[in-house]
């Protein structure tokens, strides 16, 4: 069975990385090669939390969440039952939708000191391939606005600009990011997949 393989998809809220993050998983089930969605903030208790503080159903400091987001990483990767680690070791390929360059560019809104954030997450393994999807604040504004009508501590405009600004910051850090492909995310979702595409059958062949 060929080895197993760490993808990540980054990208605004909005961006369209949940679209891309399935279709590759299709792809990969349809190729009979094992494959399995994970996510950040992850469904685990500390995943939990993070949710809540997203929805502005707890409040936490922004050191807080960032230390709270690095804690959930580590049990995402390091879980010996459900861990990233362990389903690379099983041969599973694993399709995270968001890594650690979205805490440099999240939390970084809040927190200047992006050097700190990535002190705070250097037990990261480094994937395999980084996807960011690329699609303007005003598109992914748009489509937040369509598919949520509650709060969520990230969904305004200005805060999605700064974001958007340190994920340009912090894109190519080779140990957090492996090799790293920019998609288009204003085109079609079919033509965004075909454009990374090349870069999953090399792996598959490798």
């Amino acid at each position: 069975m060929a080895q197993g393989r760490f993808i990540v998809f980054e990208g605004l809220d909005g961006a369209g990385t949940s679209t891309q993050v399935y279709r590759l998983r299709d792809f990969l089930l349809d190729k009979k090669i094992p494959a399995e969605v994970m996510r950040e903030p992850t469904n685990g208790p500390l995943g939990g939390v993070i949710r809540l503080a997203i929805e502005g159903r707890v409040s936490l400091h922004p050191t807080a969440l960032a230390l709270a987001f690095a804690a959930d990483r580590a049990d995402h990767i390091f879980n010996s039952h459900s861990g990233i680690m362990q389903a690379l070791k099983d041969n599973r390929w694993v399709i995270s939708d968001r890594y650690v360059l979205s805490s440099l560019a999240y939390q970084g809104a809040e927190i200047e000191d992006i050097d700190w954030l990535i002190q705070l997450n250097r037990f990261v393994i480094t994937p395999d391939l980084t996807i960011f999807i690329d699609t303007p604040v005003e598109i992914c504004d748009q489509r937040l606005a369509i598919r949520s009508s509650h709060f969520e501590l990230f969904h305004s405009k200005d805060k999605l600009l700064k974001v958007s600004a340190n994920f340009a910051k912090v894109m190519f850090r080779e140990k957090l990011t492996g090799k790293v492909i920019v998609a288009d995310g204003t085109k079609h979702p079919q033509d965004v997949f075909e454009s990374f595409l090349p870069a999953i059958q090399d792996l598959i062949l490798d």
